[in-house]
């Protein structure tokens, strides 16, 4: 019941956080082009980074694939039940879980983590890169 509770509350802060992080934030070419530069801020694949909260977040939503990660944000944002959002979820990550980096997104707006320390070790998915300190 209390992780539901959790669940909801950090959907809706995320929910709450995503449109002024958009109207902020200018997009980067994606990195995987070679004509473009690397973002100097981008982790690189394989190193090491720690989970962070942002706003009042007391946990950090590792969602199991970028497309999830899109699709539970509007879900959130639409208000929709947590067993909508569930599934799409690979896990609830507490704040300072260490991760490794396996992957980035397109212009630098996500990573795909693979927590390596603490309970949630061996959950693997999608986590906004204000999520991720290096």
């Amino acid at each position: 019941m209390w992780r539901s509770l959790l669940c909801l509350l950090t959907l809706g802060l995320l929910a709450a956080s995503i449109p002024a992080m958009a109207q902020t934030a200018t997009p980067t070419p994606s990195p995987r082009v070679a004509q473009s530069a690397p973002s100097a801020d981008r982790a690189e694949v394989g190193a090491a980074a720690t989970l962070v909260p942002f706003g009042t977040m007391t946990a950090i939503i590792v969602w199991r694939t970028p497309e999830a990660m899109q699709d539970g944000i509007a879900l959130a944002k639409a208000n929709a039940p947590a067993i909508e959002v569930y599934p799409l979820v690979s896990c609830i990550a507490e704040s300072g879980a260490k991760v490794k980096i396996v992957d980035y997104g397109a212009w630098d707006k996500h990573y795909v983590v693979s927590v390596v320390e603490g309970p949630h070790t061996g959950c693997q998915g999608a986590v906004l890169n204000v999520n991720v300190r290096r």
